[in-house]
C-alpha cells in the first residue's frame, strides 16, 4: 500500500512539474493587463518614426521637440503599464510613401489614438499619475506638430 501511495505521489509530482513550464509559456503570449497601453506605445513610436523624415531646419526644430515629448510619453506609458519590454515593437514599419502633408496627418492621427488608448479606465491607482504625465507629453507633442505645420503654412490644409 505504501509503495502505491509513493507511486501515485511521484506521478502527481511529475505531472505538476511538467505542466508548470507549459502554463507559464501560455501566459507569455497573452497581452497582459494593459493591452491598450501597448497599443498606445506602438502608436507613439510609429508617430515618432513618421516625423523623423528630414524637413526644413525650422520645421525640424519643432519636430525634434515633439520627438522628445513622445519619448517622454513612451517612458511614462512604460512605467504606468509596468512593461517588461518583451515583444515591444520599437522599430515599427512606417509608410515611407507619405508626402509631407500625409506624414503630418498620420502622425497627428497616431498621437490622438495613443491618447485615446491610455484614456481607458485605470484599475491601478499607482499608475494614474504616470498615465496623466503621458497625457501631458502627448498633448505637448501634438502642439509641436501643429506648430511645425503652422511654420509650413499647412495648418489650414490639415484642418487644424
Amino acid at each position: 500500500m505504501l509503495t502505491a501511495k509513493k507511486k501515485l505521489f511521484s506521478f502527481v509530482f511529475l505531472a505538476a512539474m511538467v505542466s508548470l513550464p507549459m502554463a507559464s509559456a501560455a501566459r507569455a503570449d497573452t497581452p497582459g493587463r494593459h493591452p491598450a497601453y501597448l497599443h498606445a506605445r506602438s502608436d507613439l513610436r510609429r508617430a515618432q518614426m513618421i516625423m523623423r523624415v528630414h524637413d526644413d531646419p525650422d520645421v525640424m526644430r519643432r519636430i525634434h521637440e515633439a520627438d522628445i515629448e513622445i519619448d517622454r510619453a513612451i517612458h511614462e506609458v512604460d512605467v504606468a503599464a509596468r512593461f517588461d519590454h518583451k515583444d515591444l515593437e520599437d522599430h515599427p514599419q512606417i509608410d515611407t510613401s507619405l508626402d509631407r502633408r500625409g506624414r503630418f496627418q498620420k502622425a497627428m492621427e497616431l498621437l490622438q489614438k495613443a491618447r485615446a488608448d491610455i484614456g481607458r479606465e485605470e484599475d491601478d491607482p499607482s499608475a494614474i499619475g504616470w498615465r496623466d504625465l503621458a497625457y501631458r507629453h502627448i498633448d505637448k507633442a501634438m502642439e509641436f506638430v501643429r506648430r511645425a505645420a503652422r511654420d509650413l503654412r499647412m495648418e489650414r490644409d490639415l484642418g487644424w
